[in-house]
């Protein structure tokens, strides 16, 4: 292993990692908590509270330019026009869903 040195300068040895670890995985964490960082969280922002899943479905070239279309009339993406197409789908459908 190369050499690591501590905050303190001190080297880091592989027998202190080894000692270390041991006691870790005992459940032994010495020391005080120190402050706790929480980053902002990247990518985009959740959509709907509940966990969403993604599915794939395959459309015939002309779906796909009508599904296009449909969702720039109505100033939407294609994945919200499905989930909207969906929700109608199934109210009409209640009786088969229960």
């Amino acid at each position: 292993m190369g050499e690591f040195l501590g905050t303190n300068g001190v080297a880091i040895t592989d027998e202190m990692l080894d000692t270390w670890a041991e006691r870790y995985e005992q459940g032994d964490y010495p020391g005080t908590a120190g402050e706790q960082i929480v980053r902002k969280q990247f990518g985009r922002p959740r959509l709907f509270d509940e966990p969403m899943v993604a599915k794939t479905i395959r459309l015939r070239a002309d779906q796909s330019v009508q599904l296009a279309e449909l969702a720039r009339a109505g100033k939407k993406n294609s994945s919200a026009l499905m989930r909207e197409a969906w929700d109608e789908y199934v109210a009409r459908h209640q009786d088969i869903a229960a």
